[in-house]
């Protein structure tokens, strides 16, 4: 099985048979490489982890582009595609607890959390808002029409044996038992500094074999930046020198 990240929070899944994606997102800065709409397409199945800009923007286009490719999501972010133009037969709903099959792939839905913007970050990206003003007032009318309405959801992937634990943003529901020493857990960096802080009691917890970071680059300026993944390497191999940590490099085919 092979797993690919193609920036943001976007990661693909092949086994050779069967081809999983992600929360597809056309990145929104010139400056940086990105996959355009056609990249995403000839998937079996789009799955989503909530209603954010970044995770359906892109969705309805690759409905158009790509006929046959069906997209999993809760309630909220199906409104949203749908009034964005994409039909309404073509998204599936589904809610935490469900378990899906697509070739050797079992994905299980688990109910999860955003995580909470902190000051730090956010007065990180005021200097470029302000320079970027036309481009932050149409994001804010984006983010307004893509809520998330408190439906995040995590899936656990089983292929052969081995399992993945895989986040769009990360905030875990504490009375909730996730599933312990996946061979990968994929872990949302985006939207605060304070990340190492916040997910070391749950790797602490779950103790998977390996962690791959995502979400951490600069997809949609302004109110987006590059983030760090530094100190969350450092927390997690002081902690856990045994669990391996990946940093994807984009479109970088990775064997798992």
């Amino acid at each position: 099985m092979k797993l690919t990240w193609y920036g943001t929070a976007t990661i693909g899944l092949d086994d050779g048979e069967t081809k999983l994606l992600f929360d597809p997102f056309v990145r929104m800065n010139p400056r940086i490489e990105t996959t355009p709409i056609e990249g995403f397409a000839g998937f079996d199945a789009v799955l989503v982890t909530h209603g954010h800009l970044d995770h359906i923007y892109s969705i309805p286009a690759l409905i158009k582009t790509d006929e046959n490719v069906p997209v999993y999501c809760t309630e909220t972010p199906k409104k949203t595609m749908v009034a964005f133009g994409a039909p309404e037969n073509r998204i599936r709903v589904i809610r935490p607890g469900d378990t899906l099959a697509f070739g050797k792939f079992t994905v299980r839905v688990w109910q999860f959390r955003h995580i909470v913007f902190d000051p730090i970050y956010i007065l990180t990206v005021v200097p470029k808002c302000v320079l970027m003003l036309p481009r932050l007032f149409r994001q804010a009318y984006l983010n307004h029409k893509m809520p998330e309405n408190h439906e995040i959801v995590a899936y656990e992937i089983t292929h052969e044996g081995k399992k993945i634990f895989l986040t769009g943003s990360f905030r875990d529901t504490p009375e909730i038992t996730y599933p312990k020493n996946v061979d990968l857990l994929v872990l949302a960096n985006g939207g605060s500094v304070f990340v190492p802080e916040k997910t070391k009691g749950f790797i602490d917890k779950y103790t998977p074999k390996a962690v791959l970071v995502d979400h951490f680059d600069d997809a949609f300026p302004p109110v987006t930046r590059n983030v760090s993944v530094k100190r969350l390497q450092k927390t997690v191999a002081k902690a856990h020198p045994e669990i391996r940590f990946i940093v994807p490099e984009i479109c970088k085919a990775i064997e798992i």
